[in-house]
């Protein structure tokens, strides 16, 4: 079985190609899965590996898939983060700046 038939079996979702549900293919290419989307796609797999019937080798895709869509979710946190910017008064007045995180690793 493919891995569409696996996430269709197991979500109880219609089969679409694994990198529709991601956002992107395995180049990395395609539509930006928002972050939400993202949640909600990690809730569906985190419900389907509950189900104590899930075989071993789906059970296994999902999990591959509920990774790659946890390191997309920080990598959009991540940037957000950057993008943060604070309200800090100077000479009396409120002026926004961003954020200098330190950065790790």
């Amino acid at each position: 079985m493919t891995e569409d038939g696996l996430w269709a079996e197991a979500t109880g979702e219609p089969e679409g190609t694994v990198e529709e549900q991601t956002g992107t293919n395995q180049a990395g290419e395609g539509r930006e899965l928002s972050f939400e989307a993202g949640i909600e796609d990690l809730e569906r797999i985190v419900k389907a590996l509950e189900q104590r019937e899930v075989p071993l080798e789906t059970a296994l895709a999902l999990f591959k898939e509920g990774v790659g869509l946890v390191r997309h979710c920080s990598r959009l946190l991540d940037q957000a983060e950057q993008e943060m910017r604070i309200l800090v008064e100077e000479d009396g007045k409120l002026q926004i700046k961003p954020v200098d995180f330190p950065s790790e690793g």
